[in-house]
């Protein structure tokens, strides 16, 4: 019995008295006192992390006010957040964005001037030394002064007579979310393209094109089409001047094609190019994929 009497006697001296945590004297201010120095350094306050749905399973009420949580939404976005019993809301006080991470990127800059194809069977050090990437001459038609080949630095394409594909090696893109990918194009000389020749595209001796596409998880490739304006309905880029049109000669853009929102397991871009004169070139350069 005495020692019951002793309890109660105790309690309210503990209700009374401030919390200190690595302190013998807490801030008389405070109900809690936390000093960041401990037996082994220092250490800081762990407020629970918790992902937007978990979030939603805590049980509020109104004298839940001021409860505090870390929240790691799915966009990469980082909040602390502090529930507003009023208005049975979460207040974010602060939020952190992820830095991207570069998953894969290629600026062709590692590699002597000619790796890669040309028309005279030639094909430099490629693909011995090349694991990023691949070419595909389609119907192999490049004629055996024509190349798409690394030059001072970037992929240089001239005079294909044809469709050629550059192929990404296949990207690991699991366990990160919003995966974004770049890729720098542009091109020189008399590029054109005729819309009513369409049809026979990869064949006409005409019409030059960039198309950039990709693939998620080995699924079939996605053209993205008519970029900034600058392409069609069936193609990312070409010339802007198509034949008949305004201007005194076809002008190619200097763009740099991105794509978000893409999520999976593995990507894989293409970059599908031709053009049909020994003065028309274009230029890959620059392909980032970044995710968080």
């Amino acid at each position: 019995m005495k020692y019951l009497i002793l309890l109660f006697l105790i309690l309210p001296m503990i209700s009374a008295a401030q919390v200190g945590i690595n302190t013998d004297l807490p801030n008389a201010a405070a109900a809690l006192d936390i000093c960041g120095q401990n037996t082994v350094g220092y250490g800081g306050l762990s407020i629970p992390l918790v992902t937007e749905s978990q979030r939603g399973l805590i049980t509020t009420t109104p004298q839940s006010e001021g409860t505090i949580v870390f929240v790691s939404y799915t966009s990469g976005v980082r909040c602390l957040e502090v529930y507003d019993g009023l208005q049975d809301v979460w207040q974010k006080i602060n939020c952190l964005n992820l830095d991207p991470i570069i998953l894969y990127s290629e600026d062709f800059e590692s590699y002597s001037s000619g790796t890669g194809i040309n028309g005279s069977g030639d094909s430099g050090d490629y693909p011995a030394s090349v694991s990023k990437w691949t070419l595909n001459d389609i119907y192999g038609s490049l004629a055996s002064s024509d190349y798409v080949e690394t030059q001072s630095g970037v992929l240089e394409i001239n005079d294909t007579n044809g469709p050629i594909e550059l192929d990404t090696q296949s990207i690991n893109i699991s366990g990160y979310s919003n995966i974004s990918f770049s890729i720098d194009l542009s091109g020189t000389g008399e590029l054109e393209y005729n819309p009513s020749l369409h049809s026979t595209d990869d064949t006409n001796t005409v019409n030059d094109y960039i198309d950039v596409s990709y693939s998620i998880d080995g699924g079939a490739f996605v053209t993205i089409t008519d970029f900034n304006g600058n392409g069609t309905t069936h193609h990312t880029l070409i010339p802007y001047y198509v034949s008949g049109g305004a201007g005194s000669a076809p002008f190619f853009p200097d763009d740099t094609v991105t794509q978000t929102g893409l999520s999976g397991s593995t990507l894989v871009i293409r970059v599908r190019f031709q053009n049909w004169s020994g003065d028309e070139f274009f230029y890959v350069d620059n392909i980032i994929v970044t995710g968080n």
